[in-house]
């Protein structure tokens, strides 16, 4: 266990040396999803286990600190007035390709390019919290959602219990929806990073410039009118934080209960325009929330299983 300043962390089987090997297994477990969903998809390449689609990819992006950041909240790189050139993913969140169209959560991805070296990712989804509370769960649900339909169910209920069942089924519904727009939406982080001596942070995209939404149509309805948008002007969201307050107001290790903390706004993310697009590039590149400085580490059960399913994973489709 580790804990400063009132908040801590609690490793899974009593050590993090257990808990890492639950992880690898769990790792494996993830590379087995990941083959599903390409026999799925027709492929003979293994894709993404999750997010496979890139919507929207963009190379040209800047995040920029605000002025009068208050010195509380300066960490690394992210202090007052830093401008930081930043690629950005927007994805839905399946597995498998589907239509822009169809219900999903959908994704945000930051690799943001730190002076000197080294990139620092932050990782975000359309929905404040998760739908399962630890690893454990994720890879039971993954495995599920990976196959057959009507045997979903039962299974869930056998893996997880009836009351987490119905939580998780829940989440998902709600989680899962059509998108007028990327531009239009919020994405969370949903578990917890240090933020330096701030210590344990939540964090969140929103839009900043509302302007209303092209009607979406087709395969690829979301990218395309995200760069309709572009076409009109630059698209900009706020990135705020939120601090750890307490264990039951601001859990560490429940990936499934949402924050009960205000919101700071720290930074602003602006897409400049069309010529910031590169939707290959992006999509060939690997994102993990391990991708950062050791001040900024991720925390939380399910942040810690990231490490070794997002190498997992990675190994399979980058091969």
């Amino acid at each position: 266990m580790v804990k400063s300043q009132g908040w801590r962390e609690i490793y899974d089987g009593g050590s993090a040396e257990a808990e890492e090997r639950l992880f690898q297994g769990y790792a494996r477990r993830m590379r087995d999803v990941q083959a599903r969903h390409a026999r799925t998809a027709g492929s003979a390449a293994a894709h993404r286990t999750l997010h496979t689609k890139t919507v929207v990819g963009v190379t040209g992006a800047e995040l920029a600190f605000a002025a009068d950041l208050p010195a509380a909240w300066h960490a690394g790189a992210f202090v007052a007035g830093a401008r930081l050139a930043t690629t950005v993913r927007l994805s839905n969140a399946a597995g498998v390709a589907r239509a822009d169209t169809e219900p999903d959560l959908r994704g945000a991805a930051l690799k943001v390019a730190l002076p000197g070296g080294g990139v620092h990712d932050l990782l975000m989804t359309s929905y404040p919290v998760s739908h399962v509370r630890d690893a454990q769960q994720f890879v039971a649900v993954a495995e599920i959602g990976a196959g057959p339909r009507a045997l979903a169910l039962p299974r869930m209920v056998a893996a997880v219990g009836v009351r987490e069942t119905l939580r998780i089924a829940g989440n998902l519904r709600r989680a899962s929806r059509r998108s007028e727009s990327l531009a239009l939406e919020s994405y969370w982080s949903r578990g917890a990073v240090l933020w330096g001596d701030a210590g344990p942070v939540r964090f969140r995209l929103s839009p900043l410039d509302p302007a209303p939404a092209v009607p979406v149509a087709g395969f690829d309805g979301l990218g395309v009118e995200f760069r309709a948008r572009l076409a009109r002007g630059p698209v900009r969201f706020t990135l705020s934080v939120q601090r750890f307050v307490s264990e039951e107001r601001t859990p560490i290790e429940d990936g499934a209960v949402e924050w009960d903390a205000p919101w700071t706004p720290v930074a602003t993310l602006t897409v400049p325009g069309p010529e910031a697009l590169d939707d290959e590039r992006v999509h060939a590149m690997a994102f993990s929330p391990w991708n950062c400085p050791a001040r900024f580490r991720p925390l939380g059960n399910l942040n810690r299983a990231r490490r070794a399913v997002y190498a997992a994973s990675a190994a399979g489709w980058q091969r």
